[in-house]
């Protein structure tokens, strides 16, 4: 296919969900609402979960809303892979995919039902009613979005609160995920019940986060999202001092393949130093959207990003205009002429516990001492607002774990991910 072409794909289940579209087809952009005449909707596809997905059959009269997507033709067969047992179909306003076989004797997973009504709803379509199944798996799963990012923070602060050997993400750090997302590598936001949620990456990494209140179960809704995943993908950030949840997972037939390293500052213990920095150089709060592109070339330059500079600004603005951003922790350190050399985010939570996130510093200021200073700085504002204990995770090499260390930080342990070993 040629380079930079596109094709255009209508959808009309669960695809129209831009999520779940964009883990399958990264490159879909939305084009808009349609409707194809000639057929009706009706959730009679078999699917290998065992349960009915949403088809399309050709009609007398009849019509179907969906939604439309521009996708490069080089996906067309990620398109395809994704849509099992389905035939591809061309209609009047694009490419879509329909069932000729026999009906399914069984109906919808609730879950899945939910999906397509969030999606339709977000468009303002109609769906087809359904008498929906309980998914035998993990009952009660629904999609999730940034209407629901207070519960899954609550869950979190919980848990965070509750201590004990299970790991937590930080609230704030599924605040910046949520809004700071990158689109190369969309996240699937599930949530069951008030107790538990899930976040499944489809995109080539596969991981799984998986959290719950103290003392939920959390195998259920990880069995559920690996199936999501075909059985390929990862659990992520499984505490080593987990035995409980590494014995579920080892009974699996799962095994560690990947470690990050937590560190923690207890802030009532320890004294925070006060940050020392080179002449010209001075540590305050990023100062409005104007600096915003300066900002993200720090960034840019201190991961090594390969996104592309315009599309890097613009989910850096996305974070700064989103509810969960608090300008006064968006820190730098900046030369006298604006440059900036070092950025920190640290978040706050009513459990007492901060975390850092993201840190870092541009390639042409390391070994200044601009990041020490940054994260000492940090440390204090932490400690004024009322913290007990900062938290920060690395998946770096040697030379950032020696860095934590000699700025103070304590190593608490490995957060392992597990996964299913590859074959021989």
């Amino acid at each position: 296919m040629d380079p930079g072409l596109t094709f255009r794909y209508f959808a009309y289940g669960s695809n129209m969900w831009g999520p779940q579209m964009r883990s399958r087809c990264p490159s879909a952009k939305l084009v808009g609402k349609a409707t194809i005449s000639g057929w009706r909707a009706a959730y009679d596809k078999p699917s290998v979960d065992g349960s009915a997905k949403l088809n399309i059959r050709p009609v007398a009269e009849g019509s179907v809303g969906g939604v439309l997507w521009d996708i490069d033709d080089e996906e067309r067969e990620l398109l395809d892979l994704a849509e099992p047992l389905y035939d591809p179909v061309d209609t009047e306003v694009g490419l879509t995919y329909s069932y000729a076989g026999a009906p399914a004797d069984v109906g919808p997973y609730d879950w899945y039902v939910s999906m397509v009504e969030r999606a339709a709803e977000q468009h303002g379509l109609p769906v087809p009613s359904a008498c929906t199944l309980p998914d035998p798996l993990a009952q009660g799963v629904r999609p999730a979005d940034e209407s629901d990012l207070p519960l899954l923070q609550d869950i979190l602060s919980e848990g965070l609160a509750a201590g004990g050997s299970r790991y937590y993400s930080h609230p704030g750090e599924l605040g910046w995920w949520m809004y700071h997302a990158d689109d190369r590598h969309p996240f699937l936001w599930w949530v069951q019940g008030e107790d538990a949620f899930s976040i499944v990456d489809r995109s080539r990494d596969r991981e799984i986060f998986v959290f719950g209140r103290p003392g939920k179960p959390l195998m259920p809704l990880v069995e559920w999202s690996q199936r999501l995943l075909g059985g390929r993908g990862e659990v992520a950030w499984v505490s080593e001092q987990d035995p409980e949840l590494e014995s579920d997972l080892r009974k699996r037939d799962l095994e560690p393949v990947f470690s990050w390293i937590a560190y923690e500052w207890d802030l009532d213990r320890h004294p925070t130093p006060e940050p020392r920095l080179p002449e010209g150089w001075s540590i305050r709060a990023v100062n409005g959207e104007h600096e915003a592109d300066e900002r993200r070339r720090a960034s840019h330059a201190a991961f090594e990003s390969s996104m592309d500079p315009q599309t890097h600004l613009e989910r850096y603005l996305r974070f700064m205009r989103s509810p969960v951003y608090m300008a006064e922790r968006d820190l730098v350190v900046v030369r006298e002429d604006g440059r900036i050399g070092a950025f920190v985010v640290w978040w706050a939570d009513s459990s007492g516990i901060a975390q850092i996130e993201p840190f870092g510093t541009h390639p042409e200021f390391q070994r200044m001492g601009l990041g020490r200073a940054l994260l000492h700085h940090a440390l204090n504002d932490m400690k004024a607002a009322g913290m007990s204990m900062a938290r920060v995770t690395t998946d770096e090499p040697r030379a950032a774990n020696a860095f934590y260390s000699s700025v103070g930080f304590e190593n608490v342990g490995r957060l392992r991910n597990w996964a299913l070993p590859s074959a021989p």
